[in-house]
């Protein structure tokens, strides 16, 4: 890995990022009234924060326009940057998850890039919930569940090992009764989808939301995607971070690439991250 040129990220419950509306400006204009903007709109803390942002509507005429505000804390930032220093690295970028994540969702798939459509990162312990309108990310939420949930609940219940219940969540061991319980963690899951959902139905144009694709390592639980699908009435697939990304043979060894791909979106979207 080399020192520089490195692209890292953050996300969680410190970082916020919202579509707001602003009095139509030029772009250095509405980065210096930033800051007293985003204490209308961020429950953080001005002086701890780091703010950037992105005009919507950059060719509009109206009055006013549409802003895409991100706001991290300023720790989080920090401690992100003295981990990587700490290894030696030097990142040129310190992006935001969802935005990586969106990175490589556009890329790969350009043609779901229409409506209103929810990008799903299921981890280890968090679902990170991403709404795109047109393609262009507008809410984000984070939803406590991961697939560890399923994994202790098959330990508590079942009486499995730790790696027992890993090998049936990560579907290399077959389990006639797996849907159960990933049917019961899918219920938190589309609750917060739902809410995501109608709160930006009243913020915006009030579209319904379309379409899932799922990420992560969660994503490759066998019947999350059906099951979640099920349960909200619509399309709900598993995102393929390599659909339009050429991969040479051998280059992803020791990997089984169909296996990890799920895992492989958010550091996809950031190798494609160029300025």
């Amino acid at each position: 890995m080399k020192p520089d040129g490195l692209v890292a990220s953050i996300g969680g419950h410190d970082v916020i990022i919202k579509k707001i509306t602003m009095e139509r400006m030029a772009e250095d204009d509405a980065r210096q009234v930033l800051p007293f903007e985003a204490e209308r709109h961020v429950p953080f803390d001005p002086q701890s924060v780091e703010l950037d942002f992105q005009i919507l509507d950059p060719e509009g005429t109206g009055s006013n326009m549409e802003v895409l505000l991100v706001a991290a804390k300023r720790d989080l930032v920090q401690d992100k940057m003295a981990l990587l220093g700490d290894a030696g690295l030097d990142p040129r970028i310190i992006d935001v998850d969802a935005f990586a994540l969106h990175n490589a969702f556009r890329h790969n798939h350009p043609e779901a890039g229409d409506g209103v459509t929810a990008l799903v990162n299921v981890g280890h312990e968090m679902t990170n919930v991403n709404i795109l309108v047109d393609g262009v990310p507008i809410l984000t939420r984070d939803i406590p569940f991961g697939s560890r949930r399923i994994r202790e609940d098959l330990q508590r219940e079942r009486g499995m090992s730790a790696e027992e219940a890993e090998e049936a969540v990560q579907g290399r061991a077959r389990l006639g009764d797996l849907d159960a319980f990933v049917d019961r963690g899918v219920e938190d899951v589309a609750v917060g989808i739902e809410r995501a959902a109608a709160f930006l139905m009243t913020q915006d144009s009030g579209e319904s939301l379309g379409r899932v694709f799922l990420s992560g390592g969660g994503a490759r639980t066998p019947g999350l995607a059906e099951a979640l699908g099920r349960r909200l009435g619509i399309e709900t697939r598993v995102a393929n971070p390599f659909e339009r990304v050429p991969v040479r043979p051998g280059a992803a060894e020791p990997l089984n690439l169909d296996e990890a791909a799920p895992m492989l979106q958010l550091p996809l979207g950031l190798a494609l991250r160029s300025t």
